[in-house]
């Protein structure tokens, strides 16, 4: 049986050329010739108008995935670190919101403990026992105050 020399519909070219891009693959003529079963050399294709102009019409397909490929992931890591940056400025802001709240506080207990002294603090933090104590256990209390803290009792 004769070797077959030629595909007038280049069916086998364009199947090749598609499993090359979808490999994400170097589509090239060399390529194209290792999977080709007819066309043995890389030449073959290029000196053949038909099967150089399906080659670079794949070739471009293939420069403009690519391209889409590398934006979609630049975009992807710019997004994230937007996001990250988001999220460290956030925490930032809550810790420097953290200290300020237990500066508050600090400054409050002691302006009660100058207005009328420990009965005048007991009786006000009768209701808001809860909220020392949980102050107290997150450390936002100065170490002297909570060893120095009379029990509040009912």
């Amino acid at each position: 049986m004769a070797r077959k020399t030629s595909d007038p519909t280049n069916a086998d070219l364009i199947f090749i050329l598609e499993g090359l891009l979808e490999r994400n693959e170097d589509v090239t003529a060399r390529a194209v010739a290792r999977l080709h079963p007819t066309v043995r050399e890389a030449s073959s294709i290029i000196r053949n108008a038909d099967r150089r102009a399906l080659l670079e019409k794949y070739q471009k397909k293939q420069s403009d995935l690519r391209t889409a490929v590398r934006r979609v992931t630049h975009s992807g890591t710019t997004a994230a670190a937007i996001k990250l940056k988001a999220s460290a400025d956030r925490i930032q802001e809550l810790e420097e919101n953290e200290v300020a709240r237990v500066s508050s506080h600090v400054a409050m207990i002691h302006a009660m403990a100058e207005l009328g002294g420990t009965a005048k603090l007991k009786r006000f933090y009768e209701a808001y026992s809860n909220i020392r104590d949980a102050l107290a256990r997150e450390g936002s209390l100065p170490s002297s105050m909570t060893n120095n803290v009379i029990p509040i009792t009912s």
